[in-house]
C-alpha cells in the first residue's frame, strides 16, 4: 500500500512539474520584420506573455535613429478595448530612446479593471521609418537608470509581477530593394538606339531611367531584373551617364551607353516671349545649328522668317516672326537641319483675333446693300467674266457669295438672290445682318 501511495505522489508531482512548465512566462517582445529601405508607416507590435493578470505595465527601448524613426505609439489590440485612464510615455528621436506607460485604472470605479493574463497579447503598437542603409537594426528592450526606463509589469496592489518579465528584442532586416545594374546588351550605338539592362529590383514604384541627362523611353520586363531603354538623342559623342531610380534609390553608371554618332538634329531647350499676334518676334534656343545655311523654321506648318542672333557655338539664339497661322491658341515651332527636326508643341500662342470687315451677305457688288444689282453682277461673273474677280479673299469670297450656303458659288446663289428679293424665298445662308467675314474689306452701310 505504501508503495501505491509513493508511486501516486511521484505521479502528481511530474504532472505539476509538467503544468508549471507549460504556463506561460512573464515576458514582452518585440515583433521582428524584413522592411525595404526607406519604407514609411510600417506597424510593429510589442507583445506580452502574461502568467498572472496584470493593472498596468510599462516598456522601455532603445534603438538606433540613424536606421529607425518612431512617428506614433498607439495601444495594442489587447489593451484598447480596456480603455486605459492612463496612456502616455516619451519619445527621443534624436537619442534613440522610447517609454511608454500604461494603468488601466485610476478611479474607484473603475479599479477592477485588469489585462487577464494570457499569451502573445498584443500590448503596443509602434509605427516607424525606416532609412534608406540596408542592414539589420534592434528595437531593444532595455531598462534605463530612470525609474520611467523601465519593463515592468504591474499586480492589483502596486507591486511588479514576480517574476519580472523577461525581454526579447525585435530584429528589423532593412532591405535593400534600390535598383542594381549588372551587365548590359547593345549599349552602343546612337540615338533611337535600343539596348537592354540586366540587374534586379527595376520592378519598384515611380521608376525613371535617363540617359544622358535625358528621360528614356523604357520597359521592364515580367521578372523585374531585364529593363530595355530606348537611347535619347545626346548632342555628345562619347560616353554617357545612364542612370536608373526608384522611390528605393538610384544605380549609376557614367559609361552606361556609348554614343557613337553625336546627334547633330536641333534641340529645342528653351521658348522664350511666344505669345503675341501674327508678326510678333519670339525667341528659341537651339543646340546643334553648326551651319545656318541648312536651318529652315515653322510654325502651324508655315515657314516662318528667323535670324540667328550672335554669339553661342553649341547654343544659338534664334530670333523668330510668328507667321499668319489663320487661327488663335498654341501653335507647334519645328527647328530643322539637314541632319533632323525637333518641334515642340507650345511653340507660339496666337492672340485670337478676328481678321476681316463688315459686309452684308450676298453684296456681290460692294456697294453696303443687297439689291438687284447684286444678282445680276454673280449672274454676270459667273457667265460673263464681268466682274473678273468678286469681293473678299479666300474663305470670305465663298461665304459673302453662297447664298444658298451650299459651300459652292454658281447659278443657283444669283437666282436665289432674286427669288428672296421678289418672291420672298429664303435669305442669304449667313443671315441679312452685317457679319465680319474673314478677308473681306468694311463696307456694310
Amino acid at each position: 500500500m505504501g508503495k501505491i501511495r509513493c508511486f501516486q505522489f511521484t505521479v502528481m508531482l511530474s504532472v505539476l512539474a509538467c503544468a508549471a512548465t507549460l504556463m506561460a512566462t512573464n515576458r514582452f517582445e518585440v515583433s521582428g520584420r524584413n522592411i525595404p529601405q526607406s519604407t514609411t508607416g510600417v506597424e510593429i507590435s510589442i507583445r506580452a506573455d502574461l502568467d498572472q493578470d496584470i493593472y498596468g505595465f510599462s516598456v522601455s527601448l532603445n534603438f538606433d535613429p540613424d536606421d529607425v524613426t518612431v512617428t506614433s505609439v498607439r495601444l495594442g489590440s489587447a489593451v484598447a478595448p480596456l480603455e486605459p485612464e492612463f496612456s502616455a510615455g516619451v519619445l527621443d528621436n534624436e537619442a534613440g530612446q522610447l517609454s511608454h506607460g500604461v494603468v488601466f485604472a485610476l478611479s474607484e470605479a473603475r479599479i477592477n479593471t485588469k489585462l487577464e493574463s494570457a499569451e502573445d497579447l498584443e500590448v503596443l503598437v509602434l509605427v516607424i521609418d525606416v532609412g534608406a542603409t540596408p542592414g539589420t537594426t534592434t528595437l531593444d528592450l532595455v531598462n534605463g537608470s530612470a525609474p520611467g526606463r523601465l519593463n515592468v509589469m504591474t499586480d492589483g496592489v502596486g507591486n511588479s509581477v514576480s517574476p519580472a518579465p523577461t525581454l526579447v528584442d525585435g530584429t528589423i532586416n532593412i532591405i535593400d530593394l534600390a535598383p542594381h545594374m549588372d551587365s548590359y546588351l547593345n549599349n552602343n550605338g546612337g540615338s533611337g538606339t535600343v539596348f537592354t539592362i540586366i540587374g534586379n529590383n527595376f520592378d519598384q514604384p515611380e521608376l525613371t531611367v535617363k540617359v544622358c541627362g535625358t528621360d528614356a523611353e523604357h520597359e521592364v520586363f515580367a521578372n523585374g531584373q531585364t529593363l530595355q531603354v530606348t537611347a535619347p538623342r545626346c548632342p555628345d559623342k562619347g560616353p554617357a551617364l545612364l542612370e536608373v531610380c526608384t522611390v528605393r534609390g538610384c544605380a549609376r553608371d557614367p559609361l552606361g551607353f556609348m554614343y557613337t554618332v553625336a546627334d547633330t538634329a536641333p534641340i529645342i531647350t528653351s521658348v522664350i516671349s511666344n505669345e503675341g499676334r501674327p508678326g510678333s518676334v519670339f525667341f528659341t534656343d537651339v543646340r546643334n545649328l553648326s551651319n545656318p545655311d541648312t536651318v529652315t523654321v515653322k510654325v502651324c506648318g508655315n515657314d516662318a522668317t528667323f535670324s540667328i542672333l550672335p554669339g553661342g557655338v553649341t547654343l544659338r539664339t534664334l530670333l523668330i516672326n510668328a507667321p499668319d497661322c489663320g487661327t488663335g491658341g498654341w501653335a507647334t515651332l519645328e527647328v530643322c537641319n539637314e541632319f533632323g527636326c525637333d518641334t515642340v508643341a507650345e511653340g507660339f500662342n496666337y492672340d485670337i483675333v478676328i481678321v476681316g470687315g463688315s459686309q452684308v451677305p450676298g453684296d456681290c457688288n460692294s456697294d453696303g446693300s443687297l439689291d438687284l444689282s447684286d444678282g445680276v453682277c454673280l449672274l454676270s461673273h459667273l457667265f460673263l467674266g464681268v466682274p473678273v474677280e468678286l469681293p473678299c479673299d479666300g474663305a470670305g469670297e465663298t461665304a459673302l457669295n453662297d447664298f444658298n450656303g451650299d459651300a459652292n458659288v454658281d447659278l443657283s446663289d444669283g437666282v436665289g438672290v432674286l427669288v428672296y428679293l421678289f418672291q420672298g424665298g429664303p435669305a442669304h445662308a449667313e443671315g441679312t445682318q452685317c457679319k465680319v467675314l474673314v478677308g473681306c474689306p468694311n463696307l456694310c452701310n
